[in-house]
């Protein structure tokens, strides 16, 4: 088998399934359209990292439990400078009752909870300068990472070369081959693609059923050293980083399909009421100042909030089968050697490198049950075999 394959994006997607592979022994090359890396979603200054459990969804606490345990220990262990992450941990702010019933569902699933949660008290919330009115949850392994040098030291790799520049307009497949050619007619040639753009995966013929939601997201930052400030990451409505390169960072808006690119005076007034409980001197020192500085970016997000992680049906074979064929998951017409990293919203750090190593095994042809569990969760084509009546086999394309 040829082990080459061309990655379109250099997000923390591309960048995560880049260093997979090549540590694999794959030829890999990003081609991504802006000027460097990490330019979209994956380019603010710094990202809180730290589990978002749902009280009533069981696979998606789950899918959450892996990501994050993964991407938490893998990060600590890639040799990043130590000014550039800090999982020191992180604080959900949550009402009491809601927060008693999560933490009493998660004990159960959770190996060694103690050192994983723990309900606010008293004594953290004076460890932490927080209101000794807050109730919540602190993740004991929650933080916060510089993507830019995340996703850089992720390509340092004898095996990996980075194109950028170069905006793809067109994915074909030729006898044994894969052709992509961009916008200003360059070529390229691989066995293998593997489309990690975010909200831009649908762009292509063979992917445009794969819709998703694109939701802009203003963060903001602000310059102070004289504040006594949460050594750790806390969330409520917005979220408040520690200080990281003298500054603060605080965030993020929500708005699906908004593409104004300009920060705006109202969203910074929004990020800042979010973290008005969090911490008041901050709010109230945000209040006062004439300007704040932000960074505007977009996160993809499919209907469902699940990722689109595998393989996609070849169309053409598709619309020659019959609804009963495809009723067993081992007659599904699947592209070969093409696969997809996309649609992972606001979790992309969370999400995309735990993904990217599952991509990476099935890519391989080395897939745990515990990876092909996490397939069936991820499916891409679940839209469509919904939409034939096949909910069951969607999430059933591996036999676990």
């Amino acid at each position: 088998m040829q082990k080459n394959i061309l990655i379109v994006g250099a997000g923390i997607a591309g960048c995560s399934l880049a260093y997979f592979l090549a540590n694999s022994g794959w030829d890999v090359t990003i081609l991504e359209g802006e000027d460097d890396i990490a330019q979209g979603g994956s380019g603010n200054p710094v990202v809180a990292i730290y589990p978002k459990f749902m009280l009533n969804d069981e696979a998606y606490n789950d899918f959450m439990l892996k990501s994050f345990t993964f991407t938490t220990a893998w990060v600590r262990q890639l040799g990043l400078y130590e000014t550039d992450y800090r999982f020191d941990g992180a604080i959900e702010m949550l009402g009491a009752t809601y927060a008693q019933k999560l933490e009493s569902k998660l004990s159960a699933k959770i190996t060694g909870k103690e050192k994983f949660l723990s309900l606010i008290d008293e004594t953290i919330l004076k460890q932490y300068s927080m209101k000794s009115s807050s109730s919540g949850i602190l993740f004991n392994q929650g933080g916060w990472v510089n993507p830019l040098a995340l996703c850089s030291h992720l390509i340092k790799h004898s095996n990996i070369k980075t194109i950028t520049y170069q905006k793809i307009k067109s994915i074909e497949q030729s006898v044994d081959q894969w052709i992509l050619k961009t916008e200003d007619q360059r070529i390229f040639n691989s066995s293998h693609v593997a489309i990690c753009n975010a909200g831009s995966v649908n762009q292509f013929d063979l992917t445009q059923h794969l819709h998703l939601d694109l939701f802009r997201g203003q963060v903001n930052w602000i310059n102070s050293k004289s504040l006594q400030m949460p050594r750790i990451v806390v969330c409520d409505e917005g979220y408040l980083i520690p200080m990281y390169k003298d500054k603060h960072f605080f965030g993020a808006t929500y708005a699906m399909n908004d593409f104004d690119k300009n920060v705006r005076t109202r969203d910074t007034k929004k990020n800042i009421a979010s973290i008005k409980r969090i911490h008041h001197d901050f709010y109230n020192h945000c209040l006062s100042l004439q300007s704040i500085s932000g960074r505007v970016s977009w996160r993809a997000s499919s209907k469902d909030r699940k990722p689109f992680v595998g393989q996609i049906f070849d169309n053409q074979l598709l619309k020659k089968m019959r609804v009963r064929e495809l009723a067993r998951a081992d007659h599904f017409p699947w592209l070969k050697n093409l696969y997809i990293a996309s649609g992972f919203g606001s979790r992309g750090f969370t999400f995309a490198p735990y993904c990217s190593y599952v991509l990476k095994n099935l890519i391989n042809d080395n897939l745990s049950q515990e990876d092909k569990k996490t397939l069936n969760y991820t499916n891409p084509e679940r839209y469509r075999l919904k939409k034939m009546s096949l909910k069951k086999v969607a999430s059933q394309i591996f036999k676990v």
